[in-house]
């Protein structure tokens, strides 16, 4: 194989497994206090703030630990003490932020008018 077809190659590769990552990354760690730990393919990682969290993620807090993830498409998620979370059935909201927060108010909007007489 040439030289320039096997770079070509390799970066495609290089792409692929940085595209199914970056697919499994659901969160990430805002916050952790105490003993917290990620427990991933066997390993166990320390969730210092910035860590990505995965699909199939296992979160693991001791007795004083609390972590704060923020997941994608949803509101942050608080783990407190001696709690072992799994990350395995995720399920992203795919709606765009503005359109689930409008949605409420416009609601309360047009209550509040519809109870408004005109005299």
């Amino acid at each position: 194989m040439k030289p320039h077809l096997k770079i070509a190659l390799a970066a495609v590769l290089s792409l692929a497994a940085a595209t199914a990552i970056a697919e499994d990354t659901i969160g990430v760690v805002k916050r952790s206090k105490g003993p917290v730990l990620i427990e991933r393919a066997g390993a166990q990682i320390s969730a210092a703030p910035g860590l990505e969290v995965q699909r199939g993620d296992r979160v693991v807090t001791g007795r004083n630990g609390y972590a704060s993830i923020n997941l994608r498409g949803t509101a942050p998620v608080s783990i407190g003490p001696e709690a072992d979370v799994g990350l395995d059935r995720f399920v992203a909201d795919q709606r765009p932020v503005v359109t689930r927060l409008m949605q409420p108010i416009i609601s309360g909007v047009a209550s509040l008018m519809g109870g408004i007489s005109r005299h």
